[in-house]
């Protein structure tokens, strides 16, 4: 039986390997297709964004905001995805509200934070607006000056209590003097630099990675699924006289399935070794591109995320054999898995990034094997191991492959009814 099977296995090894250029053909037309639809979209994107973005006029006639305003706006990825900000005087910001070259102005009058701390008189911030714009820009530039001013003031606060406490256990003279300055200072780098003071979370739905990085492991994971369409040759079903040929001799649908798993496993092993070499060329011939698009600067790297990606390798076969065991016939297969992989692709945030999604999808996407594909590839190129997912990505790939052994028993045991 043993020896019967290995050699029905070197023959469906065989046969994968006779398709493969026919494998490889129909990848690069998906991967042709994929870049055009995403170079035309990333160009696309950014031409809107810098026509979109809101030109303001700073003026900051208070020392401090001149000295830290510009830090903490900078710093404000919020703000600087809506807003370019330049730092004028008020006659070149009036004057370019006239000229059309700014969208908006603020004005920060002198002592304008001592104010804000009780200490000393000043003006409000004031705000020029051309006729142009519009109420939701506004209310973002307002905004921005209301979340300003009541960080400051709550410093402010933070700044009394502390002086008080401390003059209630004596401190005085120059030492409260001294201690005040530490305390403003400790209180403005508190505001400047946001991460010490609030918890970052990743809402972008790219598990922290650029649209590029996110999109390459997307693709991955879509060309995986999408490759087995080639494989509907390979997996199109042998003549009924040789399947009755092995069962007679003790290799039944378990083994049947283990064959042809295998040598799709073979098929989806070459094309995922041959992306990772075609990047490992491009590390060796331009490792700056490597750095800035993958952000990847050593080769260990480059071959942890390899590594890492593997078991996607093993859910990817077992789907496409459940699919086409389902089917029972090389169109219905090849169509079936066009259907399945774009709903779940799109479920999962293949296509689309999660956070992008409606609740109802994003919920449902998360429990589908695209999902886990997904995120283990991301993973890896981030360097950390989720062994939690790739758990769930093996248990999903043996479920998927004991499927494929159960449709093909219940189909052979219907037909010798």
């Amino acid at each position: 039986m043993w020896r019967l099977f290995r050699e029905f296995l070197g023959l469906e090894g065989k046969r994968a390997l006779k398709i493969l250029p026919q494998y490889y053909l129909g990848t690069a037309l998906l991967v042709t297709l994929f870049a055009v639809v995403a170079l035309a979209g990333n160009a696309a994107l950014s031409k809107e964004e810098q026509e979109d973005r809101v030109e303001i006029a700073l003026v900051m006639q208070d020392r401090y905001l001149k000295n830290y305003g510009m830090d903490v706006l900078q710093s404000s990825a919020s703000a600087s995805t809506v807003f370019r900000f330049s730092d004028v005087t008020e006659a070149e910001a009036l004057a370019g509200l006239k000229e059309g070259r700014f969208d908006g102005a603020m004005v920060f009058p002198e002592n304008f934070v001592e104010s804000v701390f009780g200490r000393k008189d000043s003006g409000p911030a004031r705000f020029y607006e051309p006729p142009t714009m519009n109420s939701l820009e506004q209310g973002l530039m307002e905004g921005l000056i209301e979340v300003g001013t009541g960080l400051i003031a709550v410093s402010s606060s933070y700044e009394a209590g502390a002086l008080q406490i401390a003059e209630e256990y004596g401190v005085s003279g120059n030492s409260l003097s001294n201690l005040q300055d530490e305390i403003e200072l400790y209180l403005g780098k508190r505001v400047i630099n946001r991460e010490d003071t609030f918890l970052r979370a990743d809402a972008s739905g790219t598990d922290g990675q650029t649209l590029f990085q996110y999109y390459f492991c997307a693709g991955i994971v879509m060309l995986l699924m999408l490759g087995g369409v080639a494989c509907g040759t390979l997996l199109k079903g042998d003549a009924r006289s040789l399947e009755d040929q092995l069962a007679m001799h003790g290799v039944k649908s378990p083994l049947l399935a283990l064959a042809r798993y295998l040598a799709v496993l073979l098929l989806f092993f070459i094309f995922y070794t041959t992306v990772f070499l075609v990047l490992y060329v491009a590390w060796l011939g331009w490792p700056d591109t490597m750095d800035r698009y993958f952000a990847i600067t050593k080769f260990s790297e480059l071959r942890y995320w390899y590594l890492a990606g593997l078991p996607l390798l093993t859910l990817a076969a077992a789907l496409v054999l459940l699919v086409y065991t389902f089917a029972a016939n090389q169109i219905g297969g090849i169509l079936l898995l066009f259907l399945l992989t774009a709903l779940m692709g799109y479920a999962s945030g293949c296509i689309v990034p999660t956070a992008y999604l409606p609740k109802a999808v994003r919920s449902i996407g998360r429990y589908l094997p695209t999902f886990t594909m997904l995120r283990v590839s991301v993973g890896g190129l981030r360097q950390k191991a989720d062994w939690a997912r790739t758990g769930i990505l093996a248990l999903e790939a043996v479920a998927a492959w004991l499927a494929t052994v159960g449709i093909m028993s219940w189909n052979r045991w219907r037909e010798q009814r």
